[in-house]
């Protein structure tokens, strides 16, 4: 069945995590709004923001809905929050620093018509220039923590591409959650997002359950976003590692049992480690003229200090609600 975009829109609900998005929000929002999506259907889950990005879209787009947290409560819950106010077919997953392109709403209807058995969808991504992003990727597995992913890619070309200019929808293991949309009829059945994650990794063990039940994913490349990426990760870069490497941790103890857990454990902290000599001796090197170079060492410092200390819980991103600081 075609659609038009208007029509289309009107079958979705949007649900927005933000963090001092800026302008960025009302951009992200405004393409909604252009896709045919009834401001009511937009929902912004805001995880304490300091800056004037809800103000900017309560002037600018009256009606639309926002739950505001005067903490930073965390990706999956505030997923979970804005999911639970919507009432759409299909409930896409938006990030604050992403437009939804022309035609995205109707690309995502047009297969999920077309394809019944479909739970998640993902879309394609590109930066503002127009390269191609990574959009979806295979669920992660030791073998991937260990070997480089060039050799990966030598044995199984096919499973360990993230990206790809095929126009066709490909049926994938886990999508990213930039621009991820899900039917809504399986939610009863496939359950919310895992609060256990904070920040990373939710949307790729969302995946992985929705696999566990038999329903499908899919990349599906015309249904097009730009993306800025990384925005908030970039602002603090030690705090967003070890965000990284806790739900990366989280997610293999949860999926794969405890010897996983405790081998891929081992092994980030060794590459950590080499990764923060490596960047020393570099900076050293260059008499730590270059500011990428101190950056990229520090980092890798930060991030070997937290194992070092026993991963404690109240390291990561900053204005964590104290109930999450508990977590792994």
């Amino acid at each position: 069945m075609i659609v038009n975009s208007s029509y289309a829109g009107a079958r979705f609900s949007v649900v927005i995590v933000n963090y001092n998005g800026g302008e960025m929000l009302f951009d992200c929002v405004r393409s909604a709004v252009r896709e045919g999506v009834p401001p009511s259907h937009i929902i912004i889950v805001d995880n304490g923001s300091a800056d004037h990005s809800i103000h900017t879209v309560e002037t600018n787009v009256p009606g639309v809905q926002v739950i505001l947290h005067h903490c930073n409560a965390g990706f999956a819950r505030a997923v979970n929050q804005g999911i639970r106010q919507a009432s759409s077919e299909f409930i896409l997953l938006l990030n604050n620093d992403a437009q939804l392109e022309p035609g995205a709403l109707r690309a995502f209807a047009d297969g999920f018509d077309a394809l019944p058995g479909m739970a998640i969808a993902g879309g394609q991504l590109r930066y503002p220039d127009g390269r191609l992003q990574s959009a979806f990727a295979p669920l992660p597995t030791v073998a991937e923590e260990i070997l480089p992913l060039f050799v990966l890619r030598l044995i199984s070309p096919d499973r360990f591409r993230r990206k790809t200019l095929d126009e066709h929808p490909i049926a994938v293991e886990s999508v990213l959650g930039a621009c991820l949309c899900v039917r809504s009829s399986v939610l009863p059945t496939l359950g919310l997002l895992d609060e256990d994650y904070f920040f990373f990794f939710e949307e790729i063990d969302w995946c992985r359950r929705a696999g566990q039940i038999g329903a499908e994913i899919y990349y599906l490349p015309t249904a097009r976003a730009v993306h800025h990426g990384g925005r908030t990760a970039n602002r603090f870069r030690g705090p967003a590692r070890v965000e990284y490497q806790r739900s990366k941790l989280t997610y293999f103890r949860k999926s794969q049992g405890a010897a996983a857990f405790h081998l891929v454990s081992a092994f980030l902290v060794l590459r950590t480690f080499i990764n923060g000599l490596f960047g020393a001796l570099m900076c050293a090197a260059t008499l730590c003229l270059n500011r990428r170079l101190r950056l990229k060492a520090a980092t890798y410092w930060y991030l070997f200090c937290w194992h070092a200390l026993g991963r404690p819980a109240s390291w990561g991103l900053p204005g964590k609600c104290s109930d999450r600081l508990g977590s792994f």
